[in-house]
């Protein structure tokens, strides 16, 4: 086997990633600024894409963006997105992403709906449920796990007050 070694010019390789990643904190400073811009507006993104225009118009506009991937590949800079157009929270590429590595020990506040949610898992239908919600996300009539289970909901005839 032949040991050959590559040579490589480390500081331009060093200048891209240098570059790239400020290309990158420019473009979250725009896009903090373009939140601001919207909520200073009076935009209000709802919880559906069936029921919300800019929703589905900032759905179409990514769908574009990412043309050839899956929706959850951008869902989670759309729902930060969302967050900091709504909420005025500061929008990240990485804020949505989950990193829980396991559930805490001790009561929480979700204690009770924790309770009944474990009720639920063991269920017969449960499975089929799930497959359901799943379709509608993947179907993208909704963007999160929320949006999904409220969509659902509502389609079977359920009124869902908060």
């Amino acid at each position: 086997m032949l040991n050959t070694k590559q040579t490589i010019d480390t500081i331009s390789l060093f200048k891209s990633v240098a570059t790239a990643i400020h290309n990158g904190v420019s473009a979250v400073d725009v896009v903090n600024e373009q939140a601001k811009t919207l909520k200073a507006s009076g935009i209000v993104f709802g919880k559906s894409v069936k029921t919300c225009q800019y929703r589905l118009q900032f759905a179409d506009a990514m769908k574009q963006a990412f043309k050839g991937k899956t929706q959850k590949t951008y869902s989670n800079y759309m729902t930060s997105f969302v967050s900091a157009v709504n909420d005025g929270t500061a929008f990240s590429l990485s804020s949505s992403k989950g990193s829980a590595k396991g559930g805490k020990k001790g009561k929480s506040k979700t204690e009770a709906i924790d309770k009944a949610i474990a009720k639920v898992f063991s269920h017969p239908e449960f499975k089929a449920w799930c497959d359901k919600i799943q379709s509608s996300y993947d179907d993208a009539e909704a963007d999160t796990l929320e949006g999904c289970v409220r969509f659902y909901l509502e389609a079977e005839g359920y009124e869902i007050t908060e």
